[in-house]
């Protein structure tokens, strides 16, 4: 009767936590974002898009207008090779090379400009997207929201990139 009462027991322990374990998991909820794409998509990130692009344009139009006259002064200077004295061709081939060091130095300067104006919006960015996130979570009761480049599978239900798009294009508006 005891070894019956035990085994009970066991049986009762074991389905009750089975029952207990199955409704905790049913009760999480998952959500995905693809931060990726909401850099990207949303209003503020576009804007960061246009800025970046004007000031790369700002930037590296000059230093490729440089670029292509260097390369012309380089064919000329080719052309006149036959005609000048060695010496005059070296110094001038010389010259053309300090040039082009210089504009690499430049080019060099603008992308790692571009790249701390790219980083300083991201920062900017980044905190209201996340509480865009928060937001939509704590709304709808997810258990987790994570990024969509962790998993390795994830189903596209649970995606919630354009909700967040969507939350951070009302709550967000960056100034000029």
């Amino acid at each position: 009767m005891k070894k019956l009462a035990v085994i009970i027991c066991g049986l009762y322990l074991a389905l009750s936590f089975i029952f207990y374990s199955s409704s905790v998991i049913a009760a999480e909820k998952h959500g995905i974002v693809d931060l990726q794409k909401i850099l990207v998509q949303c209003d503020a990130g576009k804007k960061n898009v246009e800025i970046l692009k004007k000031m790369g344009s700002d930037k590296f139009k000059p230093l490729k207008k440089k670029d292509a006259e260097l390369r012309k002064l380089k064919d000329a200077l080719e052309k006149q090779k036959s005609v000048l004295s060695k010496a005059m061709y070296t110094e001038k081939e010389m010259a053309l090379q300090k040039q082009a060091r210089d504009l690499q130095i430049r080019a060099k300067d603008a992308a790692d400009e571009m790249k701390v104006k790219e980083e300083e919006l991201l920062n900017k960015l980044i905190p209201e997207i996340d509480k865009a996130i928060k937001a939509i979570g704590e709304r709808e009761k997810y258990t987790m929201i994570t990024d969509a480049r962790a998993p390795a599978y994830f189903s596209k239900d649970i995606d919630l990139t354009q909700k967040v798009i969507e939350e951070l294009n009302k709550t967000y508006k960056p100034r000029k």
